[in-house]
């Protein structure tokens, strides 16, 4: 499978994405190479090989949860640059046009 700058414009505008001529020739590329990567898999004979999982809790068991106090607040608090009183001044990450 493989998807044209029409189609790849028509994902990023969908994801709220405006891509110049180049962004969009560079995220062709590199989709259509991964798509292509993809495909490979089917040439493999996986028949014999049994699934894998990451979360085997019978040979590495997960700790409990616990709630426990947090007794760095001060120690932290000092090290900020703008803030007041127990609060962090963060800067603006979404612009409102």
């Amino acid at each position: 499978m493989r998807l044209d700058g029409d189609e790849v414009r028509a994902i990023a505008a969908e994801a709220r994405l405006s891509l110049t001529d180049e962004e969009l020739a560079k995220a062709v590329r590199y989709i259509n190479n991964f798509l292509d990567m993809v495909d490979r898999f089917k040439e493999l004979d996986l028949k014999n090989v049994e699934p894998f999982c990451f979360a085997e809790t019978t040979e590495c068991p997960l700790r409990e949860d616990a709630f426990a106090a947090f007794s760095r607040i001060p120690e932290i608090l000092l090290g900020r640059t703008e803030g007041v009183g127990s609060f962090f001044k963060v800067p603006r990450i979404v612009d409102n046009e």
